[in-house]
This record gives structure tokens, sequence and C-alpha cells, in this order.
């Protein structure tokens, strides 16, 4: 199995309604083990369902590949001038990705209701958080790359979080103070902002984690809610054939009781039949005994005469 036979498989996959995720991934699966590559068909069968948000944004990087990629450029850039410690550019860059991943996320919203779901400002919001953790997290990007997401991501690493946790741009009456604050606030600040942002994301996490178990158990009971009412239909049904098959039995159970009876009786003509066969043999041998011998007698006699 090569890794881009999976990564066809699951972009296809990520891109189906949550809601036909999984019977989408049972017959990629089947399909992967009919052609008789099995451990396709194992690593497609672990491939996590989407929630929503992870759906969302999925569709948005697959039908607006160049938006995305411009705001990983932003990201780029941002990286470069937190580098170079110019807050001119990064108060600029900090309100283009703030634009930028607004108007991806109403896009995303559009998309969605393109394809029939109608969706929550959480569900825009979250795919907006998952943006944002995509320019900062490495691990996060390349799962918004790859159009692979599984649920809302969130930055919740420590170290420079500007491109999850930039400032909005101040305004014009800033104080030359406000914008070289001292190093150690500056720094303590930063640090409290990850705290409560890992704080967050973990939360945020959690309450996926739980909201996509709920969605898989919901599914799995309206499938078993499904397969047991079709197997309520099927066993009806087997229990009709069962009746009709004990009717039609003991109707051929009567057939041959009545059959046998006839054997029977059949069988007693015969015998009687055999005795009277045999009993007029006898008879006609005597009766031809006695017209052979009454015919010598007739003969000797026409002898004598002549």
């Amino acid at each position: 199995m090569s890794s881009a036979e999976l990564d066809d498989v699951a972009a296809e996959l990520y891109s189906v309604d949550p809601a036909e995720f999984v019977a989408a991934r049972t017959s990629a699966a089947a399909a992967a083990k009919d052609s008789g590559n099995r451990k396709l068909a194992a690593a497609i069968t672990k491939l996590r369902k989407p929630t929503t948000v992870g759906w969302m944004v999925n569709l948005l990087v697959r039908e607006e590949p160049e938006d995305v990629a411009d705001l990983f450029d932003l990201g780029d850039r941002l990286r470069d001038a937190q580098r170079r410690s110019a807050a001119g550019d990064l108060r600029e860059l900090s309100a283009d990705r703030q634009k930028s991943i607004r108007a991806l996320s109403a896009r995303a919203v559009e998309i969605a209701a393109d394809r029939g779901r109608t969706t929550t400002e959480d569900a825009a919001r979250e795919v907006g958080q998952t943006l944002g953790a995509a320019l900062a997290d490495p691990d996060v990007a390349e799962r918004v790359r790859a159009g692979r997401v599984v649920t809302a991501e969130s930055y919740s690493g420590f170290g420079p979080a500007v491109l999850s946790l930039a400032p909005e741009p101040t305004t014009s009456t800033d104080t030359a103070e406000s914008e070289q604050p001292d190093e150690a606030t500056h720094e303590e600040d930063t640090e409290a902002a990850a705290r409560t942002a890992e704080v967050q994301a973990e939360a945020r996490k959690r309450f996926d984690e739980a909201r996509e178990r709920f969605e898989e158990a919901r599914e799995d009971e309206q499938a078993a809610e499904n397969a047991a009412a079709v197997a309520d239909a099927a066993a009806e049904a087997a229990s009709t054939r069962l009746t009709e098959i004990k009717e039609r039995l003991a109707q051929l159970r009567s057939e041959l009781h009545d059959a046998e009876e006839h054997e029977a009786d059949a069988r007693k003509d015969e015998k009687s039949t055999e005795r009277e066969s045999r009993r007029l043999r006898r008879i006609l041998t005597d009766a031809q005994a006695r017209t052979a011998e009454q015919r010598a007698a007739l003969d000797e006699l026409d002898r004598q005469d002549s």
C-alpha cells in the first residue's frame, strides 16, 4: 500500500458529508479488500469520522486552494515580521490575517450551505479558530493542507504565538510607550495568554471529542436500529415461511399415509391375485391332462374301427 493511495481515498472521504462518512468509508474499505489490497482496506477503516467543523475546513481547502495558500503565505510573512521585531508590519499583517480568516470562514459556511448543510455561528467561529491554529502549529497546518481535519483545532503550544494570538491593530492614539512595552511585562503577558489559550484549547478539544463520540454513538444507534428493523422483518418472513413449510409437511405426511394405505391394499390384492392365479393354473393343468387323456382314448378307438 502506498501513502498516495490512502491520500486519494482520504481526500474523497473527508469531502463527504459527516452523516454519510461511515457508509462511504465502509464501501471504500470493501472495494480495497475486493481488489486484494488488505493493508489499504485496514488503513481506510482507521480513518476517523470528521465533525461538521472538520468537514467544513476540508471542503474549504478543496474548493478554495488558492485562498488557503494565500493565508499560509501570510503566516510566513507574520513569522518573518516577528523575527525582525517589526511592530508596524506585525500590526498590519495581523489585521490582514484576521480579515483573511473571517473571509475564509464565511466562505466555508457558503460551501456547506451549497451542500445542503446549515451551520451555526459557533461552527463558523471554530473554522476560523482552526485556520488560525494552522498558522501557528505545523501539525495542524499539515492536516489542514491535506484536507484531513477531523475536528476543530486550536493553538495550545507555548513559545511564539503571534500567529494565533496576535492582537488587533492599535489605534493612532496609542502612545509610544504602549508601542514599546516593558520586555518583562510583554513576556509575562505572552506566557499568560499562551497558558490561557492552552487551557481553552484543551477544554475545546475535550468538548469536541465528547461531541464526536456522541455523534458516533448516535449514528451507531441509528445503524443498530435499522439493522434491528431489517432483522425483525427477516425473522417475520422466516417465521411465515416456516409456518408454510410445516403446513406443507403436514399435507405431505397425510398424503404419504394415504399412499402407504393404498400400497398395503395393493400388496394384499397382489398376493390374493397371485394365489388365485396359481389355483387357476392348477385347474388348467388338470384340464389339459384330462383333455390329452381323452384325445389318446379317442385316437385308439379310431384305430380299432379302421
